[in-house]
């Protein structure tokens, strides 16, 4: 019977916690107007045109594509060209204990001048936590004119990303910094937002 009750219980209390979910700080500067037209997607300098770098630019060229910009191919001439570049850590955390088991002990008095009641409670965790790996990450942009090199829009979004060790999706990452750098494109200037 006591094992039925502390079996109960340990169903009852006992979840899975999710993991959190961090919003996106968001930084951009722009000139007076910011017009589209064709764009060139490169790596910033000292970064090489690996998978890493292709995960952000097809990230980047899709946020772009929904601004009205159209991407052209390397190595075509284009009016802009934007310089992306990004920084990634992870390491891995553990979770909570999937269970926690509830204790309560409880303590009373009574006589003929009243009565006093006290009570402690607590909980003691029950098993390991998941494996979980814990990303942060910064992804920069900065779009130039090609004629001239000159400066016409840059911004830089930062955040953090907790996910089950070895479920990752490589493009999840490199998707919620731009999708939040170019929420509300191209965005007052010289202000930090947070996007959700």
């Amino acid at each position: 019977m006591r094992r039925a009750v502390l079996m109960a219980a340990l169903a009852a209390s006992g979840c899975t916690a999710a993991a959190p979910v961090f919003p996106t700080e968001v930084t951009r500067f722009r000139a007076d107007v910011v017009e589209r037209g064709t764009i060139a997607l490169a790596p910033e300098e000292g970064i090489n045109d690996g998978p890493a770098f292709q995960a952000y630019a097809a990230a980047v060229g899709d946020a772009l594509t929904v601004q009205g910009y159209t991407v052209v191919s390397p190595g075509k001439d284009s009016a802009y060209i934007a310089r992306i570049g990004f920084r990634s850590d992870t390491r891995s955390v553990r979770g909570p204990a999937p269970f926690t088991l509830g204790l309560g002990v409880g303590g009373g008095s009574y006589d003929r001048g009243g009565g006093v009641e006290g009570g402690v409670s607590g909980g003691i965790p029950i098993g390991k936590g998941e494996l979980r790996e814990d990303t942060a990450a910064t992804l920069s942009v900065r779009i130039n004119r090609r004629a001239g090199d000159l400066g016409v829009w840059e911004g830089k979004a930062q955040t953090r990303l907790i996910r089950r060790a070895g479920t990752g999706d490589v493009n999840a990452v490199p998707q919620k910094l731009a999708h939040a750098l170019f929420t509300g494109f191209p965005g007052e200037s010289g202000r930090t937002i947070t996007v959700k």
